[in-house]
């Protein structure tokens, strides 16, 4: 199974949010749409699903055109930010009414709703109502009445953005296994460069309507295509440092150390992150941020460099990487 978006169009008015846009998900594979608001993630999931339709290009699954398919007959199955469940209804019926819609018969609803309850750990909560459950399962029904279409795609659109930073974190390892154990293609659109690095295989870095690179987390962090993508992803922010000679150097602040020989700097704020540090500091080149452990005693006024061979070179009208 393989989703295809072939130059992909979309616009409001005169202003194109999405243009020339080309995606390639096979079986198996999370893509995760990362970018800040406006960017278009939202919109192309809008156009998978058939929400909307595309000015421009064609959407496929398995070689199936989808141009003129209403969204009921695309068999995707998708799981909203907001988790879209019937307030008035338990948790066994949001995940039974579906069924019936699709026809199946008294006993199958029951054995499936069964399995699936089980699977996602909801069991002892199936006769209860939405209002009644924590977020955290309200997003597992979510995603259970997803897995119980048996989709040939899923799409996830900010899944767990209403969710506190703690339970995101608990939840990621369990919906990645469940959504990629199915063996489909999966959309997971996000704007968290942390949850896409943690859920997806790739990841579709985006601005303005176009993809700036597509990659694995260690190709987009390690070999990033662009300024943007390369201010994108990674935190804290790589450093990027005065233009010289038509280039523009990044450095990533764990890649500044301390040397006696290097240029002289002055700290201007610490802030402790767990095992890790981060410190700012105040440079004849501008303010740069450094990443030390939180053991180490650094100096008011420590002198800093980095290798060579850890630079990031950008072409200074571009902003395109240079190799």
């Amino acid at each position: 199974m393989t989703l295809i978006l072939k130059n992909i169009g979309r616009r409001y008015g005169k202003s194109w949010v999405l243009r020339n846009l080309f995606l390639e998900i096979k079986d198996g594979e999370c893509l995760a749409l990362l970018g800040p608001s406006g960017c278009g993630k939202s919109t192309t999931l809008r156009l998978i699903a058939g929400l909307d339709i595309p000015d421009e290009g064609s959407i496929y699954i398995n070689g199936r055109d989808l141009k003129n398919v209403s969204p009921s007959k695309r068999n995707i199955g998708m799981v909203f930010q907001s988790y879209a469940l019937f307030p008035h209804l338990s948790i066994a019926s949001n995940l039974t009414i579906g069924l019936k819609v699709r026809g199946a018969t008294e006993s199958e609803q029951h054995q499936k709703v069964s399995s699936i309850l089980t699977l996602m750990k909801l069991e002892d909560l199936a006769y209860r109502k939405p209002a009644q459950l924590s977020g955290g399962q309200r997003q597992r029904v979510a995603l259970a009445r997803a897995l119980l279409r048996d989709p040939e795609v899923y799409l996830l659109d900010e899944p767990m953005s209403n969710l506190d930073a703690q339970l995101r974190e608990s939840l990621r390892p369990e919906i990645r296994s469940l959504i990629l154990q199915g063996q489909k293609p999966v959309v997971y659109v996000t704007h968290d460069q942390q949850e896409a690095m943690a859920m997806a295989n790739k990841i579709a870095v985006m601005q303005k309507g176009n993809v700036e690179q597509i990659g694995t987390p260690n190709e987009l962090y390690n070999s990033p295509a662009s300024i943007f993508v390369a201010s994108f992803i990674g935190r804290p922010q790589i450093n990027l440092l005065p233009p010289e000679s038509g280039i523009i150097k990044g450095i990533r602040p764990e890649d500044i150390i301390i040397n006696e020989n290097g240029i002289n700097s002055k700290i201007i704020y610490q802030e402790w992150l767990g095992s890790s540090k981060l410190i700012m500091l105040d440079t004849p080149i501008g303010e740069l941020r450094m990443i030390t452990s939180s053991n180490d005693q650094i100096p008011e006024c420590p002198k800093i460099s980095w290798d060579i061979k850890n630079e990031h070179r950008f072409e200074l009208t571009t902003h395109k990487r240079l190799n």
